[in-house]
């Protein structure tokens, strides 16, 4: 992580602006000599510039860059606003009252990302349809093709997304600490704080404590993922609430998981109907069972969605799940193998976009 640059001799201003830096989880260079700046100047990600210094950054023929921010304790004078823009300030904040803006920018500078990360949420069709274990393998697998990972357990009647990972001693944070949280996040610091496994951090609920973490809480953490360029898995409930309508909007691609079954179908056309009040993005995984006659196209037409893809069966996969091993993670069997091609398929628009 590049730092940003704060340019200011008054010592409560430094006080005050580092204390927002630690915040938002920045490390900063702090310059009081203007005449010593110019390469730094140039190179860093965002520039906080004291009032204070703001005639003499004028004077010394700084050249003009985006991501600079002029903080002041009181509104400017006329000939203030003169001088901020020949350095080329992008915005003029008053301290105290714009200190949620600042720490806004900062968390922006510190977690730039080469490219948007991107949102999967994943809802059975049925009970039981598999929709937790593709979840699972989703992260597991971007983490095994170099993203950052982060699994989202927005199921809270679900049997907790850790157990999935073998994860569920492992220490850190589960939903009833994070109910409260909103707005912008540090993507760095929630990593550090939730249990991890095959490089997947994990937020879960916990057994033994029923909690509802609600829309705003739900929304932090993916936006936070996304923003910082992680591959964010949300494991939906079927049962649509206020939180899990809000991911579903939220996403880039949202699965539906079926088995190939008469009542499979009849049942997953419910929950695409109650879909396509959030998203148009939603799409279908059939998985085969065995004895069944239905063909995965015909499936993903009686439901009404696209088909993403055929979850088949794969020897050994339950075993695995109760000896601890998360799905996918030796990159190997039906599984990976159809998570990796759908994160190659979702990369290439999302790309796009950010380009």
């Amino acid at each position: 992580m590049e730092r940003v640059l704060v340019l200011t001799d008054d010592a409560a201003m430094l006080d005050d602006i580092l204390r927002l830096v630690a915040a938002a989880g920045c490390e900063a260079d702090v310059a009081r000599d203007v005449g010593q700046i110019r390469a730094r100047w140039r190179m860093a990600p965002l520039v906080l510039v004291g009032a204070d210094l703001l005639a003499a950054a004028a004077k010394a023929g700084l050249p003009r860059r985006e991501g600079t921010l002029l903080l002041c304790r009181q509104p400017p004078q006329q000939h203030a606003w003169a001088l901020a823009v020949d350095v080329g300030v992008a915005h003029v904040l008053t301290l105290p009252e714009a200190e949620a803006v600042v720490i806004e920018c900062l968390a922006d500078a510190a977690e730039a990302a080469d490219a948007p990360g991107f949102l999967i949420g994943v809802v059975a069709g049925r009970g039981g349809a598999g929709a937790s274990v593709l979840a699972a393998a989703l992260a597991v697998t971007a983490a095994r093709l170099g993203h950052s990972s982060l699994a989202v357990d927005a199921d809270p009647l679900g049997g907790g997304l850790d157990l999935l990972f073998g994860a569920e001693a492992e220490s850190g944070l589960r939903w009833p600490e994070l109910t409260d949280v909103t707005g912008r996040l540090s993507a760095a610091a929630l990593h550090q704080a939730l249990p991890s496994a095959y490089g997947v951090a994990i937020l879960s609920h916990q057994r033994g404590r029923a909690c509802d973490p609600g829309t705003e809480a739900m929304l932090a953490v993916a936006r936070t993922g996304r923003r910082a360029g992680d591959v964010v898995v949300a494991d939906l409930s079927r049962q649509l609430g206020p939180a899990s309508s809000a991911l579903t909007a939220a996403a880039d691609l949202v699965l539906v998981v079926v088995p190939a079954e008469v009542r499979a179908c009849s049942a997953a056309a419910r929950v695409s109907d109650a879909l396509s009040l959030a998203t148009r993005s939603a799409r279908v995984v059939v998985r085969t069972v065995r004895g069944a006659t239905l063909a995965p196209d015909v499936v993903a037409a009686n439901i009404g969605l696209p088909l993403a893809g055929v979850l088949r069966a794969e020897t050994g996969l339950v075993a695995a799940l109760e000896r601890g091993e998360a799905p996918a993670c030796r990159g190997r069997g039906p599984v990976a193998a159809l998570s990796r091609a759908l994160l190659r398929d979702l990369s290439r628009p999302v790309r796009r976009r950010a380009a």
